[in-house]
């Protein structure tokens, strides 16, 4: 028995446990025995304080039960995800996947220049020009393209390989086939671009070995994304989930009182 309060007691077992659930960084901040002492001390008054709820009936307040509830929910749910998070990769789909996109892995290097804007029409109708009269691109970007780190440069980008770039722009780049060659209207997550291929170093294909746990952590995700996606569609067409937009429109909210804890919208929104 470390300590003893109300009739009850603190164990070693008990702090072992306590212990076990903090970092091993953590742990190290209570080698001395006065920090110990404190955490005790926390440990104690926080049973004490809750005993104390217990007596005024806290434990069986409706508001409480309610964000228990939510709670286990959130647990329940966060469990059943998890089990979509399983996805074996045999050492046969690594070599698969290397096989049949070795370009992915290759050390070629392309220089490209871009505009970037927010608007797809804006975007069209700036090609069109540079369709016209490719000589405009530097000027074009200068006075459209909305990142500025490059703009002033005429939107050179310089040299830049593969895994550099998101993978919209990288597949456009490198898909260009000539120096001076422009793409077609490219969106991304940042916008849209127009870019335009002004150079290009050739490489190597990396080794296999050198590239397969990369591949392996790759085809993971992908099959976590997939598995967890086809469940949750399964999950709604099971239950013939329908919505009414209508209706969920025409719900008022402006009345709503301010909780005293906000959260943030849900993941994926």
């Amino acid at each position: 028995v470390i300590a003893k309060f109300a009739g009850e007691s603190f164990t070693e077992g008990e702090f072992r446990d306590e212990m076990s659930k903090l970092s091993r960084r953590a742990r190290g901040a209570l080698s001395d025995a006065e920090r110990r002492r404190q955490f005790v001390d926390n440990y104690v008054l926080s049973r004490l304080i809750y005993k104390k709820g217990v007596e005024k009936r806290f434990d069986t307040d409706a508001e409480v039960l309610k964000q228990l509830e939510d709670l286990k929910r959130r647990l329940v749910i966060q469990r059943v995800m998890q089990e979509q998070q399983t996805a074996p990769v045999d050492d046969a789909e690594v070599q698969g996947y290397y096989d049949a996109h070795s370009a992915e892995f290759a050390t070629d290097r392309v220089k490209a220049s871009h505009i970037l804007v927010i608007d797809e029409a804006v975007a069209k109708d700036l090609l069109a020009k540079l369709r016209k009269d490719p000589s405009q691109f530097e000027n074009l970007a200068k006075e459209h393209s909305i990142d500025k780190a490059n703009a002033e440069k005429g939107g050179d980008l310089g040299f830049f390989g593969r895994g550099r770039m998101v993978k919209e722009f990288e597949e456009a780049a490198f898909g260009l086939g000539s120096d001076g060659e422009l793409s077609e209207v490219v969106h991304t997550r940042f916008g849209y671009h127009i870019i335009k291929r002004t150079g290009r170093e050739e490489g190597k294909i990396k080794p296999f070995d050198e590239v397969k746990n990369q591949i392996r952590i790759r085809l993971i995700n992908d099959k976590r994304r997939q598995r967890t996606e086809e469940f949750l569609t399964a999950l709604k067409t099971e239950a013939g989930y329908e919505v009414d937009m209508d209706v969920l429109a025409a719900v008022p909210l402006d009345d709503l009182p301010e909780p005293e804890q906000a959260e943030d919208l849900p993941a994926g929104h």
